[in-house]
């Protein structure tokens, strides 16, 4: 499970595409680590996770980044 401070996310306009730097991935682009998933935004404004990575609960509706993040990194 990764921490959030692994978590590396980078924007693509409604799309926010969520790596873990801290386990690196030999297919990925250098730097970027392992794909865990996404998160897209709704035209509703909610943020949706998904992806492998995303098995955790979190709080649905997500209305923040932050709050959808939590499905990549569960609680301890």
């Amino acid at each position: 499970m990764p921490l959030l401070e692994d978590l590396t996310v980078y924007e693509d306009g409604d799309r926010y595409d969520v790596y873990d730097h801290s386990f690196p991935d030999e297919d990925a682009e250098l730097g970027r680590g392992r794909l865990l998933g996404s998160v897209v935004v709704t035209p509703e404004g909610e943020y949706v996770p998904s992806g492998d990575g995303a098995r955790f609960e979190w709080i649905a509706p997500a209305h923040t980044l932050d709050d959808a993040l939590a499905a990549f990194v569960g609680s301890a």
